[in-house]
This record gives structure tokens, sequence and C-alpha cells, in this order.
């Protein structure tokens, strides 16, 4: 790392972040909100890259070539113009695939959005309303005795409430977090109970206290079963696990557990418990856990990570070699190159942290304003206290050096060549989050060649493009549990 100090660093740095002219910092923008569905997101270098570090299940490495450079001419599926609304809305569509949502519901309520201006406040304020119907639906059926009506409608309004939940930050209601993370948590545990056998809510014993999960048994029998820890990535909810996974799972015949790590869930939003980059503290009392439960087969237990914890579940594997197999959806090297490009420079020079903070604080803060700001609280509210804090105040952070370190350190690429249990890396055409296959390549590469992996591409014209195919549950599931189900046999 390149270090610079005083006025002649400063200068220097000027330099360094100037982009074609422009100023020092200039607007900070995400390449996953700006860019989310600008086409040609992945060219044809990063095809190369990947076709010469390894196969790709289920496609051709030249084809991939060919599908990037075409990309120029696909029209995306558009609910809003602005595309992080679009983006999030996308997964509550896919969602209706395992009755989390209701087509219907999300159209009429997102024509709406569109017709009084569609902003992270109109986005807000007609979910939580459809959110509260659904929920008032679900109590009055409940108390009829409709329990199969009553568990839809829960879930669905849990669904809602999770959109609401995401944009919060965006909002009049930002201070409000806990309460809309505490009014989904509501409808997801009724739905929760409503299933036959319940979904059992669970605490697991880590590190002096406990992490919140739900375990989801196929059956009510104590027959040991495969089992799949399924791990959310940065701002998912349990409602979400169920769509990418937990369903899947017990349609199978596996147990599932799904379950809120530290910076997830109500672990940030409850009891403001910052995100942890060592995340084999976190599963290894997991699978403790698991392993003293007679329905659970210890020998078969895997683990899936979803979105930022495609690079978690790596790292965790490195440590736990208990696990059968291992999931990286999508693959995920280093977290630190998702950000903003300028701030990576500025955390990248070296300066000292007064010095670098103080450049952020008066030559960038000025500039952030609007959805970037909201973006900004969002990314960083998991990785500290402090930073949850500024998000809910409204604020942009201050302290972007520590931040920074924070985030460099979900980082696999120490850890990947110690895993020693199959495993699948996925990669999506058009991940504007974590550039695809450039990423999912580079872990794949990475990891032993003696171990049993592969690499399985999802794209556009199986429906299953963006991150984490929003409107693809359904492929993305069958592609990893089938994979599942040949490791696993």
């Amino acid at each position: 790392m390149r270090s610079v100090a005083g006025a002649a660093g400063l200068s220097a740095l000027t330099g360094l972040l100037a982009d074609g002219g422009t100023s020092v910092a200039g607007s900070i923008d995400f390449p996953g909100r700006r860019a989310l569905l600008r086409a040609g997101v992945l060219g044809g270098g990063a095809a190369a890259a990947l076709s010469a570090a390894s196969p790709v299940v289920g496609a051709l490495p030249d084809a991939l070539a060919a599908e990037a450079a075409k990309q120029g001419t696909y029209r995306p599926f558009e609910l809003f113009s602005q595309s992080d609304l679009n983006f999030e809305t996308l997964f509550t569509l896919g969602s209706a695939g395992y009755g989390a949502a209701e087509v219907g519901e999300i159209v009429t309520t997102v024509n709406e959005i569109n017709r009084r201006g569609a902003n992270y406040q109109h986005y807000f304020d007609l979910f939580s309303a459809l959110a509260g119907r659904t929920v008032a639906l679900a109590d009055s059926q409940l108390q009829s005795g409709y329990k199969a009506s009553a568990r839809s409608a829960y879930l669905r309004g849990a669904a809602y409430y999770d959109c609401c939940l995401f944009f919060v930050l965006g909002t009049r209601q930002r201070e409000q977090e806990a309460d809309v993370y505490a009014r989904m948590q509501y409808s997801w545990n009724q739905a929760a109970m409503l299933f036959e056998p319940a979904f059992q809510q669970v605490r697991i014993p880590y590190a002096g206290t406990w992490l919140p999960g739900y375990f989801l048994a196929c059956d009510p029998s104590v027959f040991p079963r495969p089992t799949v820890i399924i791990n959310n990535g940065s701002d998912a909810q349990n409602i979400d696990l169920y769509v990418y996974g937990g369903a899947a799972a017990l349609e199978r015949g596996y147990n599932a557990l799904i379950f809120e790590g530290p910076g997830q869930g109500s672990m940030l939003f409850e009891r403001q418990i910052a995100y942890r980059p060592d995340w084999h503290n976190v599963i290894t009392p997991i699978v403790d856990w698991l392993i003293a439960r007679p329905d659970v087969d210890a020998t078969r237990i895997a683990l899936t990570g979803w979105s930022m914890c495609g690079c978690s579940v790596i790292q965790a594997a490195a440590y736990e070699h208990r696990l059968a197999a291992v999931v990286a959806d999508p693959g995920v090297l280093d977290v630190w190159r998702a950000w903003p490009p300028k701030m990576q420079k500025l955390v990248d020079s070296g300066l000292p942290k007064a010095e670098m903070n103080h450049i952020w604080t008066t030559e960038f803060i000025p500039h952030i304003t609007g959805d970037s700001q909201f973006t900004l609280a969002k990314r960083s509210e998991l990785f500290g206290r402090q930073f949850l804090l500024e998000a809910r105040a409204g604020q942009v952070f201050t302290d972007v050096y520590d931040l920074g370190r924070a985030i460099m350190k979900v980082n696999c690429a120490a850890t990947a060549p110690r895993v020693t249990c199959p495993t699948l890396v996925t990669a999506y055409q058009d991940d504007a989050f974590f550039a695809g296959r450039n990423q999912a390549g580079a872990v794949f590469g990475l990891l032993p060649k003696s171990i049993d992996k592969q690499l399985h591409w999802f794209t556009v014209a199986e429906g299953a493009e963006y991150h984490d195919a929003p409107m693809a549950p359904q492929t993305r599931n069958q592609v990893v549990f089938d994979w599942l189900d040949g490791v696993l046999a």
C-alpha cells in the first residue's frame, strides 16, 4: 500500500483520485447501483479470463464471450427506472414461485409508486401499507382457523416488510429501522409456526451469547437427514433464505438451518452486533449444535453462502473440515473491490487515519447526496455500531479509514486454497456487484485441484441474470440442490 503524507501527499492524492479531470471526490457511485442494469457489464476480456481459469457447468467458455458481446442488444425487464428500486423488487417478484409474494399485489403497488413518483419514501410508504394489510388479513385468517391461508398471508407480509426494511434508511423513518425489522420478523415467525412440522425457533450458543435461527425439519421423525446451513449475505432476511434454499431443501428431503449471524438480521438491527470476517468462528458453533441433534446426519452437513457471504463460507470451510460440501453463491474473492473506485483509491493510499478521514469529510462528503448517500449507509451499517448509528441519523459515515479496513478483511484469497470439501462456485451474467465471473473464476482457481469443485454460470437466456438471480430462485435452487444431491448421495 502506497504511503502519502502532508501537503505533498494531498497534492499527489488529488491526482490519484481525479477521474478524467474531475474533482477529487466528485460523486460516489456504487457499480452495483448505478450500473446494475447497464448493458455490457462484463466484456470479452472477462469471458476469456474465465474460460482460461476453468470449465463452466452447462455452458461452453466460447459461448460466454458471445453472450457478453450481445449484451448491448439486451433490454432488461424494468418495474422501476431507478435501478436499486427495480433490483430489490425483482427479488420479491421472484419469491412468488415459493408463495412468498403475489404478483398481482406487487404489480398493483409498483404501478401506484410510479404514478406518485418512484422514490425511496413512496416505495416505503406503499409497500408498508401493503404489508400492513396483508398481515392484518393473516391475523384474521388465523383467528378464524384458516391456517393455510394465514400462513400464505404471513409469508407475503414478511416479504413486503422486507422491501420496506431494505430502503428505510433512505426515508424519513430511518430511525425506525429496528421497528420495521420487528414487524417483518413477527410476520415471518407467525408463518414459520404454521408449517407442518412447524419451523423450530432456536438459539445456538455463540461467543458468550447466541445466534438466532430456525431449524426446518423435512418431517417430524428423528431419522438423521442431510442438513443444509443456509447462510445469508449482507442484507437479506429469513424470508429470503426460505425462498433461496429453505423451501427447496424441504422439497428434497433435507433439513435446513436458517440463521442470523453477526451483522445480519436481529443481530444487527436489534442487538447492534457487527459483522466479523473470521466466519469460521460463526459456523463452527453451528456445526457443533447440529451434530448433537439426532435428526441430523453428521456426515452430510452442507453450507451455502449467499451474496457477500459467498466469500465468508469459503473462509469458514477452510477451517471447519466437518462440512461435507460448500456452495459459494456467487464466488466472491474480495468484497472491498465492489466498493466505489474513488473510495478505494483514498483508503488504499496509505495515508494516516486522521489525514484520510479529514480528506473524506472535507473533499468527499459534501458531494455525496441522494441515492449515493443511501447506498453508502446501507452498505456500511453492518461493519460497526458507529456506522449503523450514523446511517440511522441520516449522516454519511466519517471514519472511512476504519470502515475500509473492516471491509478489506472480507477476502478469501488466503483461505480458499485450504478448503478440503467439495465446492460449488456460482457466477451470474450481469452481476454488477461482484463482477460476476471475474471474482467467481478467481475463487474457483484458488480452490485446490485435489477437491471436487465446479463452477456454474447463470445466464440471461434462462432468466437467471443479475446478482443472485432475483427473478429465478427456482432455477438457482435446482442447480444448487442437484449438485448437493450428487455430492451427498
